[in-house]
Protein backbone atom coordinates (compact mmCIF):
# COMPACT_ATOMS: atom_id res chain seq x y z
CA UNK A 1 0.00 0.00 0.00
CA UNK A 2 0.98 3.14 -1.17
CA UNK A 3 1.96 5.55 2.09
CA UNK A 4 -0.25 8.44 2.05
CA UNK A 5 1.67 12.18 0.74
CA UNK A 6 1.41 14.58 3.86
CA UNK A 7 -1.15 17.97 2.72
CA UNK A 8 0.89 20.73 1.28
CA UNK A 9 2.31 22.99 3.70
CA UNK A 10 -0.36 26.05 4.48
CA UNK A 11 1.46 29.27 3.07
CA UNK A 12 2.05 32.21 5.73
CA UNK A 13 -1.09 34.38 6.54
CA UNK A 14 -2.93 32.14 4.54
CA UNK A 15 -4.85 30.35 6.89
CA UNK A 16 -5.29 33.90 8.49
CA UNK A 17 -6.31 35.73 5.37
CA UNK A 18 -8.74 32.95 4.86
CA UNK A 19 -10.37 33.32 8.50
CA UNK A 20 -10.56 36.81 7.52
CA UNK A 21 -12.18 36.53 4.50
CA UNK A 22 -14.88 34.15 6.01
CA UNK A 23 -15.25 36.86 9.14
CA UNK A 24 -16.22 39.13 6.62
CA UNK A 25 -18.42 37.62 4.41
CA UNK A 26 -20.17 36.50 8.23
CA UNK A 27 -20.86 40.35 9.36
CA UNK A 28 -22.10 41.15 5.74
CA UNK A 29 -24.46 38.29 5.68
CA UNK A 30 -25.67 38.96 9.26
CA UNK A 31 -25.61 43.05 8.70
CA UNK A 32 -27.74 42.69 5.52
CA UNK A 33 -30.74 41.44 6.96
CA UNK A 34 -31.00 44.39 9.96
CA UNK A 35 -30.24 46.78 7.19
CA UNK A 36 -33.22 45.65 5.26
CA UNK A 37 -34.96 45.67 8.58
CA UNK A 38 -33.98 49.12 9.14
CA UNK A 39 -35.18 50.52 5.81
CA UNK A 40 -38.44 49.01 6.03
CA UNK A 41 -40.46 51.23 8.49
CA UNK A 42 -38.90 54.15 6.54
CA UNK A 43 -41.71 52.80 4.01
CA UNK A 44 -44.37 53.83 6.35
CA UNK A 45 -43.13 56.35 8.83
CA UNK A 46 -42.28 59.28 6.83
CA UNK A 47 -45.93 58.50 5.55
CA UNK A 48 -47.44 58.74 9.03
CA UNK A 49 -45.66 61.30 10.36
CA UNK A 50 -46.88 63.62 7.37
CA UNK A 51 -50.38 62.56 7.25
CA UNK A 52 -51.93 60.98 10.44
CA UNK A 53 -50.34 64.09 12.85
CA UNK A 54 -48.66 64.20 15.92
CA UNK A 55 -50.93 62.52 18.33
CA UNK A 56 -50.92 59.52 16.03
CA UNK A 57 -47.41 59.99 15.48
CA UNK A 58 -46.75 59.47 19.39
CA UNK A 59 -49.56 56.77 19.74
CA UNK A 60 -48.17 54.39 17.33
CA UNK A 61 -44.49 55.11 19.06
CA UNK A 62 -46.21 54.01 22.44
CA UNK A 63 -47.51 50.74 21.06
CA UNK A 64 -43.89 50.25 19.32
CA UNK A 65 -42.67 50.16 22.54
CA UNK A 66 -44.76 48.76 24.73
CA UNK A 67 -44.90 46.20 22.76
CA UNK A 68 -41.07 46.04 22.38
CA UNK A 69 -40.39 45.88 26.03
CA UNK A 70 -42.88 42.73 25.77
CA UNK A 71 -41.09 40.96 23.08
CA UNK A 72 -38.11 41.11 25.76
CA UNK A 73 -40.17 39.61 28.36
CA UNK A 74 -41.54 37.03 25.74
CA UNK A 75 -38.01 36.42 24.44
CA UNK A 76 -37.11 34.67 27.92
CA UNK A 77 -33.72 34.95 27.60
CA UNK A 78 -33.02 33.05 23.85
CA UNK A 79 -31.23 35.53 22.58
CA UNK A 80 -28.52 36.52 24.87
CA UNK A 81 -28.26 32.78 26.20
CA UNK A 82 -28.77 30.84 22.85
CA UNK A 83 -26.06 31.55 20.08
CA UNK A 84 -23.09 30.25 22.12
CA UNK A 85 -24.90 26.95 22.67
CA UNK A 86 -26.33 26.52 19.94
CA UNK A 87 -22.68 26.85 17.74
CA UNK A 88 -21.54 23.95 19.62
CA UNK A 89 -24.84 21.86 19.30
CA UNK A 90 -25.70 18.91 17.14
CA UNK A 91 -28.63 18.60 15.04
CA UNK A 92 -30.89 16.67 16.75
CA UNK A 93 -30.03 18.99 20.10
CA UNK A 94 -30.63 22.01 18.03
CA UNK A 95 -33.91 20.60 16.84
CA UNK A 96 -35.28 20.05 20.34
CA UNK A 97 -33.95 23.22 21.56
CA UNK A 98 -36.07 25.30 19.05
CA UNK A 99 -38.90 23.47 19.76
CA UNK A 100 -38.64 23.83 23.91
CA UNK A 101 -38.12 27.68 23.15
CA UNK A 102 -41.98 27.48 21.47
CA UNK A 103 -43.30 25.52 24.60
CA UNK A 104 -41.55 27.85 26.71
CA UNK A 105 -42.78 31.05 25.17
CA UNK A 106 -46.15 30.62 23.77
CA UNK A 107 -47.79 30.79 27.20
CA UNK A 108 -45.41 33.69 28.33
CA UNK A 109 -46.33 35.40 24.78
CA UNK A 110 -49.82 35.24 25.74
CA UNK A 111 -50.12 36.90 29.05
CA UNK A 112 -47.30 39.39 27.57
CA UNK A 113 -49.67 40.68 24.97
CA UNK A 114 -52.54 41.16 26.79
CA UNK A 115 -50.52 43.28 29.47
CA UNK A 116 -48.89 45.40 26.63
CA UNK A 117 -52.54 46.21 25.07
CA UNK A 118 -53.80 47.31 28.14
CA UNK A 119 -50.73 49.36 29.25
CA UNK A 120 -49.96 50.73 25.68
CA UNK A 121 -54.16 51.68 25.80
CA UNK A 122 -53.62 53.43 29.03
CA UNK A 123 -50.40 55.49 28.08
CA UNK A 124 -51.60 56.26 24.33
CA UNK A 125 -53.58 60.06 23.36
CA UNK A 126 -57.02 59.24 23.28
CA UNK A 127 -58.24 59.06 19.89
CA UNK A 128 -55.70 56.71 18.96
CA UNK A 129 -55.89 54.82 21.80
CA UNK A 130 -57.16 51.18 19.64
CA UNK A 131 -53.78 52.09 17.42
CA UNK A 132 -51.73 51.88 19.78
CA UNK A 133 -52.91 48.57 21.76
CA UNK A 134 -53.38 46.85 18.02
CA UNK A 135 -49.57 48.12 17.87
CA UNK A 136 -48.37 46.88 21.15
CA UNK A 137 -50.01 43.40 20.49
CA UNK A 138 -48.13 43.43 16.91
CA UNK A 139 -45.28 44.18 18.03
CA UNK A 140 -45.02 42.10 21.47
CA UNK A 141 -44.82 39.08 18.31
CA UNK A 142 -40.88 39.41 18.03
CA UNK A 143 -40.79 37.87 21.07
CA UNK A 144 -41.47 34.72 18.91
CA UNK A 145 -39.28 34.60 16.47
CA UNK A 146 -36.38 32.67 16.18
CA UNK A 147 -33.06 35.19 15.06
CA UNK A 148 -30.98 34.06 17.46
CA UNK A 149 -31.09 30.09 16.64
CA UNK A 150 -29.67 31.35 12.89
CA UNK A 151 -27.15 33.43 15.15
CA UNK A 152 -26.06 30.70 16.61
CA UNK A 153 -25.69 28.58 14.10
CA UNK A 154 -24.29 30.72 11.40
CA UNK A 155 -26.88 30.97 9.18
CA UNK A 156 -28.06 34.77 8.15
CA UNK A 157 -30.43 33.87 4.89
CA UNK A 158 -32.90 32.24 6.65
CA UNK A 159 -33.79 35.76 8.80
CA UNK A 160 -34.09 37.82 5.86
CA UNK A 161 -36.89 35.74 4.15
CA UNK A 162 -38.50 34.52 6.96
CA UNK A 163 -38.84 38.09 8.88
CA UNK A 164 -36.95 40.36 6.83
CA UNK A 165 -38.96 40.57 3.79
CA UNK A 166 -42.37 40.03 5.15
CA UNK A 167 -42.42 42.88 7.41
CA UNK A 168 -40.82 45.12 4.56
CA UNK A 169 -43.78 43.94 2.50
CA UNK A 170 -46.26 44.56 5.62
CA UNK A 171 -45.19 48.18 5.40
CA UNK A 172 -44.95 48.82 1.95
CA UNK A 173 -48.59 47.57 2.41
CA UNK A 174 -48.99 49.54 5.41
CA UNK A 175 -48.16 52.70 3.71
CA UNK A 176 -50.41 52.04 0.46
CA UNK A 177 -53.24 51.59 2.78
CA UNK A 178 -52.69 54.92 5.03
CA UNK A 179 -52.47 56.64 1.60
CA UNK A 180 -55.83 55.73 -0.16
CA UNK A 181 -58.03 55.53 3.45
CA UNK A 182 -56.23 56.59 6.23
CA UNK A 183 -56.59 53.90 8.33
CA UNK A 184 -54.06 52.93 10.78
CA UNK A 185 -55.02 49.83 11.75
CA UNK A 186 -54.21 48.07 9.03
CA UNK A 187 -50.24 48.70 9.88
CA UNK A 188 -50.33 46.46 13.02
CA UNK A 189 -52.76 44.05 11.38
CA UNK A 190 -50.18 43.56 8.91
CA UNK A 191 -47.48 43.37 10.67
CA UNK A 192 -48.76 40.81 12.93
CA UNK A 193 -49.26 38.73 10.15
CA UNK A 194 -45.71 39.20 8.88
CA UNK A 195 -44.44 38.06 12.61
CA UNK A 196 -46.26 35.12 12.84
CA UNK A 197 -45.84 33.61 9.17
CA UNK A 198 -42.56 33.71 8.69
CA UNK A 199 -41.20 31.96 11.66
CA UNK A 200 -44.47 29.52 11.69
CA UNK A 201 -42.41 28.02 8.89
CA UNK A 202 -38.72 28.11 10.67
CA UNK A 203 -40.41 26.40 13.52
CA UNK A 204 -42.49 23.75 11.28
CA UNK A 205 -39.00 23.07 8.95
CA UNK A 206 -36.59 22.92 11.92
CA UNK A 207 -38.82 21.33 15.19
CA UNK A 208 -40.86 19.16 12.84
CA UNK A 209 -42.12 16.76 15.22
CA UNK A 210 -40.37 17.82 18.78
CA UNK A 211 -42.89 20.76 18.40
CA UNK A 212 -45.64 17.78 19.12
CA UNK A 213 -43.65 16.84 22.22
CA UNK A 214 -43.08 19.19 24.97
CA UNK A 215 -41.17 18.07 27.55
CA UNK A 216 -42.19 19.07 31.15
CA UNK A 217 -38.52 19.22 32.91
CA UNK A 218 -37.12 20.28 29.88
CA UNK A 219 -39.44 23.45 30.39
CA UNK A 220 -39.07 24.07 34.11
CA UNK A 221 -34.80 23.80 33.30
CA UNK A 222 -35.32 27.15 31.01
CA UNK A 223 -37.90 28.90 33.01
CA UNK A 224 -34.88 28.80 35.63
CA UNK A 225 -31.77 28.70 34.22
CA UNK A 226 -33.14 31.62 32.14
CA UNK A 227 -34.16 33.81 34.69
CA UNK A 228 -31.02 36.08 35.15
CA UNK A 229 -31.07 36.84 31.69
CA UNK A 230 -34.75 37.50 31.20
CA UNK A 231 -34.62 39.96 34.15
CA UNK A 232 -31.93 41.32 32.21
CA UNK A 233 -32.93 42.23 28.95
CA UNK A 234 -36.55 43.23 30.61
CA UNK A 235 -34.71 45.41 32.58
CA UNK A 236 -32.43 46.89 29.92
CA UNK A 237 -35.95 47.25 27.69
CA UNK A 238 -37.09 49.22 30.57
CA UNK A 239 -34.89 52.56 29.87
CA UNK A 240 -34.45 51.70 26.23
CA UNK A 241 -37.80 50.14 24.18
CA UNK A 242 -40.12 51.51 26.77
CA UNK A 243 -37.93 55.18 26.86
CA UNK A 244 -40.49 56.42 24.26
CA UNK A 245 -43.49 55.64 26.96
CA UNK A 246 -41.37 57.13 29.70
CA UNK A 247 -40.74 60.32 27.84
CA UNK A 248 -44.10 60.76 26.67
CA UNK A 249 -45.58 60.46 30.45
CA UNK A 250 -43.30 63.74 31.65
CA UNK A 251 -42.91 65.80 28.63
CA UNK A 252 -44.94 67.64 26.14
CA UNK A 253 -46.63 66.32 23.13
CA UNK A 254 -44.53 68.37 20.88
CA UNK A 255 -41.07 66.87 22.71
CA UNK A 256 -42.37 63.83 22.53
CA UNK A 257 -42.59 63.69 19.46
CA UNK A 258 -39.06 64.93 18.70
CA UNK A 259 -37.73 62.56 20.61
CA UNK A 260 -39.76 59.83 18.69
CA UNK A 261 -38.18 60.86 15.61
CA UNK A 262 -34.46 60.94 17.33
CA UNK A 263 -35.45 57.36 18.52
CA UNK A 264 -36.63 55.93 15.04
CA UNK A 265 -33.09 57.31 13.56
CA UNK A 266 -31.25 56.49 16.77
CA UNK A 267 -32.52 52.59 15.99
CA UNK A 268 -30.25 52.24 12.64
CA UNK A 269 -27.24 52.91 14.26
CA UNK A 270 -28.58 50.10 17.76
CA UNK A 271 -29.47 47.60 15.12
CA UNK A 272 -25.87 48.23 13.39
CA UNK A 273 -24.65 47.41 16.50
CA UNK A 274 -26.89 44.08 16.94
CA UNK A 275 -26.04 43.00 13.66
CA UNK A 276 -22.12 42.96 14.40
CA UNK A 277 -23.06 41.42 17.65
CA UNK A 278 -25.39 38.77 15.89
CA UNK A 279 -22.50 37.81 13.51
CA UNK A 280 -19.46 37.73 16.06
CA UNK A 281 -21.27 36.24 19.41
CA UNK A 282 -21.94 32.31 17.68
CA UNK A 283 -18.03 33.05 16.02
CA UNK A 284 -16.31 33.94 19.18
CA UNK A 285 -17.08 30.38 20.97
CA UNK A 286 -17.86 27.71 17.69
CA UNK A 287 -14.35 26.74 17.50
CA UNK A 288 -14.35 25.71 21.41
CA UNK A 289 -12.06 27.39 24.06
CA UNK A 290 -9.28 27.39 21.09
CA UNK A 291 -8.98 30.92 19.93
CA UNK A 292 -11.23 32.48 22.01
CA UNK A 293 -9.02 34.83 23.59
CA UNK A 294 -7.72 35.94 19.89
CA UNK A 295 -11.23 36.24 18.93
CA UNK A 296 -12.70 38.20 21.80
CA UNK A 297 -10.65 41.06 21.26
CA UNK A 298 -10.70 40.86 17.34
CA UNK A 299 -14.53 41.49 18.73
CA UNK A 300 -13.79 44.43 21.00
CA UNK A 301 -11.97 46.55 18.45
CA UNK A 302 -14.84 45.73 15.79
CA UNK A 303 -17.41 47.24 18.31
CA UNK A 304 -15.30 50.23 19.74
CA UNK A 305 -15.29 51.08 16.39
CA UNK A 306 -18.29 50.59 15.22
CA UNK A 307 -19.51 52.40 18.45
CA UNK A 308 -17.80 55.13 17.55
CA UNK A 309 -18.49 55.99 13.87
CA UNK A 310 -21.76 55.41 14.95
CA UNK A 311 -21.94 58.07 17.63
CA UNK A 312 -19.87 60.81 15.54
CA UNK A 313 -22.10 59.92 12.73
CA UNK A 314 -25.33 60.62 14.43
CA UNK A 315 -24.18 63.61 15.75
CA UNK A 316 -23.36 65.07 13.12
CA UNK A 317 -26.04 64.34 10.10
CA UNK A 318 -29.32 63.42 13.02
CA UNK A 319 -30.98 66.77 12.62
CA UNK A 320 -30.54 66.86 8.96
CA UNK A 321 -32.07 63.24 8.63
CA UNK A 322 -34.82 63.84 10.93
CA UNK A 323 -35.88 66.60 9.40
CA UNK A 324 -35.58 65.54 5.87
CA UNK A 325 -37.45 62.12 6.77
CA UNK A 326 -39.94 62.80 9.55
CA UNK A 327 -40.46 66.75 8.81
CA UNK A 328 -39.32 69.98 10.62
CA UNK A 329 -41.95 69.58 12.88
CA UNK A 330 -40.85 66.74 14.25
CA UNK A 331 -36.67 66.87 13.48
CA UNK A 332 -34.34 67.08 16.36
CA UNK A 333 -32.23 69.48 17.19
CA UNK A 334 -27.93 69.16 17.79
CA UNK A 335 -28.13 68.41 21.23
CA UNK A 336 -30.66 65.54 21.22
CA UNK A 337 -28.75 64.18 17.78
CA UNK A 338 -25.47 64.33 20.25
CA UNK A 339 -26.92 62.19 22.91
CA UNK A 340 -28.32 59.49 20.96
CA UNK A 341 -24.86 59.13 19.25
CA UNK A 342 -23.35 58.77 22.78
CA UNK A 343 -26.26 55.80 23.04
CA UNK A 344 -25.04 53.71 20.03
CA UNK A 345 -21.49 53.90 21.43
CA UNK A 346 -22.84 52.77 25.11
CA UNK A 347 -24.49 49.83 23.00
CA UNK A 348 -21.82 48.96 21.54
CA UNK A 349 -19.79 48.42 24.56
CA UNK A 350 -22.81 46.92 26.37
CA UNK A 351 -22.82 44.13 23.55
CA UNK A 352 -19.62 43.04 23.13
CA UNK A 353 -18.66 42.87 26.83
CA UNK A 354 -21.62 41.83 28.30
CA UNK A 355 -23.38 40.02 25.52
CA UNK A 356 -20.64 38.61 24.38
CA UNK A 357 -18.36 38.55 26.77
CA UNK A 358 -19.66 38.09 30.29
CA UNK A 359 -21.89 35.30 29.05
CA UNK A 360 -19.15 33.67 27.53
CA UNK A 361 -17.95 33.41 30.63
CA UNK A 362 -20.93 32.04 32.37
CA UNK A 363 -21.19 35.14 34.17
CA UNK A 364 -24.75 35.44 34.14
CA UNK A 365 -25.51 37.01 37.79
CA UNK A 366 -22.67 39.44 37.07
CA UNK A 367 -24.14 40.48 33.26
CA UNK A 368 -28.25 40.66 35.19
CA UNK A 369 -26.42 42.63 37.79
CA UNK A 370 -24.51 45.75 35.74
CA UNK A 371 -27.95 45.60 33.41
CA UNK A 372 -30.54 45.83 36.20
CA UNK A 373 -28.36 48.68 38.09
CA UNK A 374 -28.00 50.70 34.77
CA UNK A 375 -31.51 50.43 34.15
CA UNK A 376 -32.90 51.59 37.17
CA UNK A 377 -30.55 54.62 36.91
CA UNK A 378 -31.11 54.91 33.27
CA UNK A 379 -35.13 55.08 33.78
CA UNK A 380 -35.02 57.62 36.85
CA UNK A 381 -32.58 59.94 34.51
CA UNK A 382 -34.91 59.51 31.81
CA UNK A 383 -37.98 61.11 33.77
CA UNK A 384 -36.06 63.45 35.28
CA UNK A 385 -34.27 65.15 32.24
CA UNK A 386 -37.12 64.74 30.30
CA UNK A 387 -39.34 66.57 32.53
CA UNK A 388 -36.74 69.22 33.06
CA UNK A 389 -35.02 69.38 29.42
CA UNK A 390 -37.39 67.45 27.03
CA UNK A 391 -36.20 65.48 24.32
CA UNK A 392 -32.41 66.44 24.73
CA UNK A 393 -32.37 65.97 28.52
CA UNK A 394 -33.61 62.39 27.57
CA UNK A 395 -31.65 61.62 24.80
CA UNK A 396 -28.33 62.76 27.08
CA UNK A 397 -29.71 60.30 29.76
CA UNK A 398 -30.37 57.33 27.50
CA UNK A 399 -26.35 58.32 26.67
CA UNK A 400 -25.49 58.26 29.65
CA UNK A 401 -26.97 55.15 31.00
CA UNK A 402 -25.75 52.99 28.16
CA UNK A 403 -21.89 54.40 28.65
CA UNK A 404 -22.65 53.52 32.01
CA UNK A 405 -23.92 49.83 31.55
CA UNK A 406 -20.88 49.43 29.04
CA UNK A 407 -18.50 50.54 31.18
CA UNK A 408 -19.64 48.35 34.56
CA UNK A 409 -19.82 45.09 31.68
CA UNK A 410 -16.21 45.84 30.42
CA UNK A 411 -14.67 46.57 34.11
CA UNK A 412 -16.11 43.04 35.36
CA UNK A 413 -15.20 41.20 32.31
CA UNK A 414 -11.58 42.38 32.69
CA UNK A 415 -11.41 41.00 36.53
CA UNK A 416 -12.90 37.90 35.73
CA UNK A 417 -11.33 37.56 32.44
CA UNK A 418 -7.88 37.58 34.65
CA UNK A 419 -8.98 35.75 37.24
CA UNK A 420 -9.72 33.02 34.94
CA UNK A 421 -6.19 33.08 33.11
CA UNK A 422 -4.66 33.27 36.82
CA UNK A 423 -6.32 29.73 38.09
CA UNK A 424 -5.83 28.52 34.88
CA UNK A 425 -9.79 27.79 34.64
CA UNK A 426 -10.94 27.66 31.06
CA UNK A 427 -12.34 30.96 29.21
CA UNK A 428 -15.25 29.37 27.46
CA UNK A 429 -18.35 28.53 29.74
CA UNK A 430 -19.54 24.90 28.75
CA UNK A 431 -23.03 24.58 29.93
CA UNK A 432 -24.20 21.23 31.70
CA UNK A 433 -27.30 20.78 29.31
CA UNK A 434 -28.72 22.92 26.35
CA UNK A 435 -32.23 22.45 27.44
Amino acid sequence: MTEALPPPPVPPGRGASSGRRALARRIVAFAGAPFLSLVAPFFFLPVLSRLAGVEAWVAIAVGQSVGGFAALVVGMGYPTLAPPILAVASDERRRRYIATSLHVRLPVWGIAAVAAGIVAGVLAPGAFRADAVATAIAMSLAGLAPTWYWVGVGRALPILWSEVLPRALAMVLAAGVLLVEGDLLWYPALLGLAMVAGPAVIYARVGATELWNPNRQEVTAVLRGHLLATIAESAAGAYNALAVTLVAQVTPVAQTARYVSGDKAYRIGQYGVSALGNALQGWVAERGPDGVGRRMRAAIALHVTLGLVGMVGFGLIGPWFTKALFGADVGIDRATALGFGVAIFGIALGTVFGRIGLIMLGARRAFMVCVVSASAVGATALLLAGHRWGAPGAAWALGGTEIASGVAQATVLGFLWRRRLRAGQPLLHQPASTA
